[in-house]
């Protein structure tokens, strides 16, 4: 018993030093803002947190996914911000919580979220997803990332 309490005890720190230990990733890429920049936002009724970046010029919706590895776009964004989706050419990408995950591999010519902006970005578009993740592929550029009180803070240095 006192060994499982301690290990759930260091798993917790462990989590709590990742989400909150600046990672000393600055923006990489195409570029990016001259200032440094915060954005804060504000936990959804369902728990989750969302924001609005531009992609190819074009708002897009998304939730802030630290457990996803890349960028996913909705079937709807995907066309929206002017990509070809072609269910001919999905293929499986991932395994997700329920199940195999199929889509296509596709470059946004641009993302911008709050004056930081990268081109040629990888990207996936996923076959039946309900809404567009903003996945580690972006968020590892943040030099500190910080959820506390149903706020999360991103932090992007100069």
């Amino acid at each position: 018993m006192l060994g499982k309490l301690l290990l759930t005890g260091a798993i917790g720190a462990g989590l709590a030093i990742g989400l909150l230990w600046p990672t000393g990733h600055g923006p990489s890429g195409a570029a990016a803002s001259s200032a440094a920049s915060e954005i804060v936002l504000q936990r959804d009724s369902d728990r989750h947190y969302y924001l609005r970046a531009d992609v190819n010029g074009r708002p897009v919706r998304f939730m802030v996914d630290t457990g996803a590895e890349q960028i996913a776009l909705t079937e709807d964004d995907a066309r929206s911000a002017g990509l070809q989706v072609d269910p001919a050419r999905y293929e499986v990408i991932g395994d997700g919580a329920s199940g195999i995950v199929r889509g296509q591999a596709v470059q946004l010519k641009s993302l911008e979220l709050n004056g930081l902006k990268k081109s040629n970005v990888d990207a996936f578009v996923v076959q039946g997803a309900s809404v567009s993740l903003l996945g580690q592929s972006f968020l590892e550029q943040a030099d500190e990332i910080v959820i506390r009180k149903g706020e999360m803070r991103l932090r992007f240095g100069a």
